[in-house]
């Protein structure tokens, strides 16, 4: 699914009903923002994703920020 949306002079987007209605977005839902490439990549963040990353990442010894725990969603 592609949709259309702007920038505002604030910085601020849109995501378009369609989009948001599609994976079921709320107000007040987080959402995961990264850039890859020359690609915004906008991913919705759901906790168990987070746990599951962090429980992999201490079983393989790993000590990550929550910013590289965070980039490893993307």
């Amino acid at each position: 699914m592609l949709d259309t949306t702007r920038i505002s002079s604030k910085g601020q987007v849109v995501i378009p009903k369609r989009v948001r209605e599609a994976l079921g977005l709320k107000p007040g839902d987080p959402l995961l923002v990264g850039v890859q490439g020359d690609m915004i990549v906008i991913r919705k963040l759901i906790l168990d994703d987070l746990v599951t990353e962090s429980l992999e990442n201490h079983r393989r010894g790993k000590t990550l920020s929550h910013e590289e725990t965070f980039e490893d969603l993307l």
